[in-house]
């Protein structure tokens, strides 16, 4: 007997043979049906290694220079690009842009500072499609410059931007002593401006076409070799779409290059992969080169006619509220004749999907009634598709699980016949949808290459690695040309949902379709897939039991409220300038939703305007803090700091503006720092929990928390005077720990404009360094305005910058947890969703932590986040209030 679940009765039905036991099963569930499925299987059938095909191709890349282009521009902080067009001639495969200025660098310290992103873009079929862009943190990495790489898409017009904003190569250098002087040392230490060089390489070279290659091949390799040592050459595998699968450029001078691709899909007739081989440096002479290649080709086509037969057989069953049976191409199993008897099945529906399906077997069938044969997936998608009206698309793979290490993020093997068409066929199954099989479908077995690929090496350096817009663009486009002539693409937005681990179908794949659909994914192993796909079945009343919804309400940790005064130092905290107003302590709420604001954006655009010299502006145009929406719900959400009651399209201040959407939808909101007041509350039961922090796929996935255990520190015991943060275990809302507090937590910013370090002096000549040790505050001017009655003398509001915990020092009251602590600290979830935009910790352990105990819906980045995320995370919850779903909250963030 089963024993796990206390249900009040269990049937057994055992047996390994899949004929019997679906008989045994309809038997069971059916005293009575005119109409019955039957799906073709074949459970013999597994895919076998046809052989390997290898050949080879030889090319030359002509005599040719580099192209080189030079152009100036000025530092902006502006968020709009500048943009400079150049043309790419034919001759040319590959591009490199790389933006750098006339700078000091010593470690991350820049001087003078700078933070340019770059993108390049080409002029494709009547657009401007952004083949690359490089958006890092270059105070981080890498200091003092920002470069791309492209392949040429297509030859003709491109340009380069170039943004100036504060986001979360090979330029001239010369180092002495750890001291780099890039550029020139006269104008790094005279400038106080900084002028961007924006320097373009564009690379000659040659394609190819491979030969046909069959739809499921796999352990693919492609060698490049030439004998000239004097060349580095490079190369990069096109897919069918125009895609770049991989990239390899010359590193040593032994003349060969390797590129390794574990699986590869199929062509529709016409089309090819290629390979774009590429130099690096001019030459006078031709440079000759071979390309060896080998892969191996696997006959898999029974295997998945049987999986695929038996998911749309159950999805059809399903929606007909009919029995499920089997039979083999070959004969009509005894066990499934007599049960079809037993039944009175006079109609039978036969899903035999590109079976060779005997006729014996037809005949058979036909002597207990009328059958209607699906032999093509669009027959049968369209009955699926007719009966239920909806338009739903549910993806998966019959590539088994591949399980993975935690702490490496790295595949660690496939475990045999862990698939995911099961959970996925019950999920298309609730959405009255056909499971679509990507491998059955040459356009999507070709399509999920780059995913898989790109996944698979860069899942541990994220934020090194953030995926191509182009890539994403056309493998997009092409999956989307297949679901327009399966009649999937219809009028509106599309549900998607994939079902499938990270290595299986790779993470980029479901972040392609927000904006023409509303996308998500179910994850982690099968086991896990089942039981998510499960929960969320049942949500409407699994819900009902979380204890956030009981009459009487839970009981919760609050954060504590506090402010800066002199006076201060006559209470708790003692001798300190921080007055803690309200303890942190336990409060009864009624559907709370837990919000964890540890970082977060503090009236951003009005301050960010004033300290950087501009304001962010959404992609609709709307600006955060000013645009007038005529919208109810946005009715005095600016007042505090407006004074109106005005529809105001909120600025980032997500500590105050989450929460007042939250209540406006019926929530009540509890707020907490600390890691263990956080669980505590989680395990207690919440709705919603909301979080704002850093985050790093590191170490099983990691975020950060208040550090309850700050007055530990060396730091904190240096400068205790300021650090009340020390004094403090669970503030409502982080702040920064030199003279923060929950009333004011954004003391602290990013220095730009040559600061004494910890002061808010402005020193002349003193150069700006980019990091966060400026004083945002001015205590004595702050206290000189309250004392002078009816007017403010003094200016003391033009050093914010409306980021809390950005980067170094004003990080150092936090503490990271990982996923491993996570497991430990949870208990059961209560089917509480999740929404953070905390950096790159989606697929990993942290994230299937959240699933495992029970929680039924995360938005979670697995790459870097900008600071505007903040307006995405603000608009969610506003959604949520206006009835949309989560999925349609998250598109139209």
């Amino acid at each position: 007997k089963v024993r796990q679940w206390p249900a009040k009765d269990v049937v057994e039905i055992n047996g390994d043979d899949p004929y019997e036991i679906a008989s045994k099963i309809a038997l069971h569930d059916w005293s009575y049906s005119d109409s019955a499925v039957i799906a073709v299987i074949d459970d013999k059938a597994y895919a076998s290694c046809v052989g390997k095909v290898t050949g080879e191709l030889y090319g030359e890349i002509p005599p040719a220079k580099l192209g080189e282009e030079h152009f100036v521009l000025n530092q902006t902080n502006r968020l709009n690009p500048v943009f400079h067009e150049f043309e790419v001639s034919p001759e040319y495969r590959y591009i490199k842009a790389e933006v750098w200025w006339d700078c000091i660098l010593f470690g991350p310290i820049m001087i003078p500072t700078g933070d340019p992103d770059v993108q390049l873009y080409c002029y494709y079929n009547g657009n401007w499609m952004q083949s690359s862009a490089a958006s890092n943190w270059n105070v981080i990495s890498p200091p003092g410059h920002e470069y791309t790489f492209s392949y040429v898409y297509k030859p003709g017009k491109w340009r380069v931007g170039v943004t100036d904003f504060p986001t979360e190569g090979n330029a001239p250098r010369k180092s002495f002593a750890g001291i780099t002087v890039q550029g020139s040392l006269l104008k790094a230490l005279l400038s106080r401006k900084v002028t961007y060089h924006v320097d373009i390489t564009k690379y000659p070279g040659v394609e190819l076409k491979l030969p046909a290659i069959p739809l499921n091949s796999r352990d693919a390799k492609f060698i490049l070799s030439w004998d000239n040592p004097n060349v580095c050459l490079g190369f990069s595998l096109i897919g069918p779409a125009g895609e770049v699968i991989l990239t390899e450029i010359n590193e040593s001078a032994k003349g060969e290059l390797e590129i390794d691709v574990e699986k590869l899909g199929g062509c529709l007739e016409g089309e090819n992969y290629s390979i774009a081989v590429f130099s690096l440096n001019e030459t006078s002479t031709p440079i000759t080169f071979k390309i060896s290649f080998d892969w191996t080709e696997v006959d898999d086509k029974k295997e998945k006619n049987s999986l695929s037969s038996a998911a749309e057989g159950s999805i059809l069953a399903s929606l007909l509220n009919a029995p499920l049976l089997y039979t083999s191409p070959d004969d009509v199993p005894d066990v499934t004749m007599d049960a079809l008897r037993k039944l009175g099945v006079n109609r039978i529906h036969l899903v035999g999907l590109e079976s060779k399906i005997s006729s014996s077997v037809v005949n058979e069938l036909k002597g207990l009634g009328k059958v209607k044969l699906y032999r093509e997936y669009k027959e049968i998608y369209d009955e699926i598709r007719e009966i239920s009206k909806r338009n739903d698309v549910i993806f998966t793979t019959i590539d088994p699980w591949t399980y993975w290490y935690v702490g490496e993020l790295k595949p660690a093997g496939e475990w045999k016949g862990a698939l995911f068409v099961g959970p996925a066929s019950y999920l298309a199954a609730h959405h009255g949808s056909p499971v679509i099989i990507i491998e059955n479908h040459p356009r999507l077995s070709s399509a999920v290459v780059w995913h898989n690929e790109f996944w698979r090496r860069y899942c541990d350096e994220r934020y090194d690695h953030t995926p191509s817009v182009a890539e994403m663009y056309l493998t997009g486009k092409r999956i989307y040309s297949f679901l327009k002539d399966y009649g999937f693409d219809q009028q509106g937005l599309e549900t998607i949902v994939t079902v499938a681990d990270q290595y299986d179908i790779g993470i980029p794949w479901d972040r392609i379709f927000p904006g023409v659909a509303n996308s998500g994914r179910i994850c982690g192993s099968p086991i896990d897939t089942a039981y998510w796909i499960s929960r969320t079945v049942f949500y409407p009343a699994l819900i009902f039991v979380n204890p956030a919804l009981s009459e009487e309400g839970v009981k919760l940790i609050n954060g504590s409220v506090s402010m800066r005064t002199p006076l201060g130092i006559f209470s708790k905290p003692f001798l300190n300038t921080l007055k803690i107003v309200r303890e942190s302590g336990e409060e009864r709420f009624k559907y709370p939703v837990l919000c964890s604001f540890v970082t977060h954006k503090h009236r951003f655009n009005e301050r960010a305007s004033k300290y950087y010299g501009a304001k962010y502006q959404c992609a609709d145009g709307y600006i955060p803090g000013e645009t007038e929406t005529m919208e109810p719900i946005d009715q005095g959400v600016m007042k505090k700091y407006l004074g109106s009651d005005a529809c105001i399209f909120p600025d980032l201040t997500e500590s105050e503006v989450v929460p007042f959407y939250l209540r406006r939808g019926g929530f009540s909101v509890a707020f907490s720092t600390n890691f263990s007041a956080v669980t505590t509350n989680l395990n207690r039961g919440v709705i919603l929990w909301i979080h704002g922090s850093h985050g790093l796929e590191k170490n099983g996935g990691e975020t950060l928390f208040w550090d309850p255990d700050f007055s530990a520190k060396f730091l904190s015991k240096l400068v205790k005077p300021f650090a009340g943060a020390a004094r403090d275990p669970n503030p409502w809302r982080g702040y920064e720990w030199y003279l923060g507090s929950t009333e004011e937590p954004d003391t602290m910013s990013m220095d730009i404009r040559g600061i004494l370090p910890f002061t808010n002096l402005r020193v002349p000549l003193f150069p700006a360094m980019g990091l966060d040790w400026v004083l945002a505050r001015k205590p004595i001017r702050e206290f000189l305005n309250r004392l002078i009655p009816f007017v403010d003398p003094f200016k003391v509001d033009n050093l914010y910058d409306g980021v809390i915990g950005t980067i170094f020092f004003s990080r150092i009251q936090y503490k990271d947890y990982n996923g491993t602590q996570f497991d430990e600290a949870l208990g059961n979830l209560h089917s509480a969703g999740f929404i953070t935009s905390i950096c790159q910790t989606s697929n990993t352990f942290f994230h299937l932590t959240l699933i495992r105990h029970g929680s039924v819906f995360q938005v979670q980045d697995p790459w870097p986040t900008s600071w505007y995320g903040a307006v995405w995370r603000e608009t969610i919850p506003r959604d949520i209030a206006l009835g949309y779903t989560v999925g349609e909250a998250f598109t139209r963030g």
